[in-house]
């Protein structure tokens, strides 16, 4: 009762235009509110409300740093106690499915490559998405938006982590998916690891990848709580022994 006065009290969307968005074990509920064209996270508990406070502050950052106008992104935010709620307008673009062989993601993987050695902060350690997928990416043309910034309040790692990440994903992902991969992709993979290599991206992270995600974020305290709660939200650990192995010997013979 208390949050849907607060809910009336602080929006003027109409409800019946509210569209429940599956989510997975987030402690906090995604709703999109067509006639207005927004969507809403929303939470009354502690871990949700910390982790739309951090979604906030990450997305503020992520415009500074990409010199994108935090209003047209943001629309409102509100947090009272426990209650807390983020609303941010609809990207326009489109969002490249995961899952898709690395040879179909490739051109989109050299876009947000070029994207992250623009924008992101050239420093030793700096702060990070934590989770960046392709699920988490806009494009539009030679545009790129990323959203979901819930990890955001993580410790700050090294520069290249969330690259790293994500082009480890455009490998791992689809061989989740389907159990297989081509040989092409590993030599895509292959050439897009030596562009880190060249930029300078610490070595462990290249050299052993797997065991570098998964002791940080079981180590970072904020990581953690989320890799407790379900370690389906990092894909690393969702990579079955024999197919890390066959990666970490890739690694070693060709880089």
């Amino acid at each position: 009762m208390i949050i849907s006065k607060l809910i009336h009290y602080f929006s003027n969307v109409t409800l019946k235009d509210r569209i429940l968005i599956k989510t997975h074990k987030n402690f906090y509920k995604l709703y999109f509110y067509k006639k207005e064209n927004f969507f809403r996270k929303i939470s009354n508990n502690n871990i949700g409300s910390h982790r739309i406070l951090a979604d906030r502050n990450g997305l503020k950052w992520y415009c500074k740093l990409t010199r994108k106008n935090t209003k047209s992104i943001i629309k409102k935010f509100l947090k009272k106690r426990k209650y807390t709620f983020l609303d941010t307008f609809k990207i326009d673009g489109v969002q490249i499915k995961s899952w898709n062989s690395l040879e179909k993601n490739y051109s989109f993987l050299i876009k947000i490559l070029n994207h992250y050695i623009k924008y992101f902060p050239k420093k030793k350690k700096t702060r990070i998405h934590g989770d960046l997928t392709f699920d988490n990416i806009f494009f539009k043309k030679n545009k790129i938006f990323i959203i979901d910034w819930e990890f955001f309040e993580s410790k700050k790692n090294y520069y290249g982590y969330d690259l790293a990440y994500l082009i480890l994903s455009s490998l791992c992902i689809p061989y989740i998916a389907k159990k297989k991969i081509s040989s092409k992709d590993e030599k895509l993979f292959l050439i897009f690891w030596k562009k880190l290599l060249r930029k300078n991206i610490n070595r462990e992270i290249i050299y052993n990848p797997f065991s570098f995600f998964e002791k940080n974020i079981k180590k970072d305290r904020f990581l953690k709580v989320n890799f407790n709660l379900s370690k389906f939200k990092f894909f690393p650990f969702l990579v079955n022994l024999k197919y890390k192995k066959r990666i970490n010997k890739l690694i070693k013979n060709n880089i």
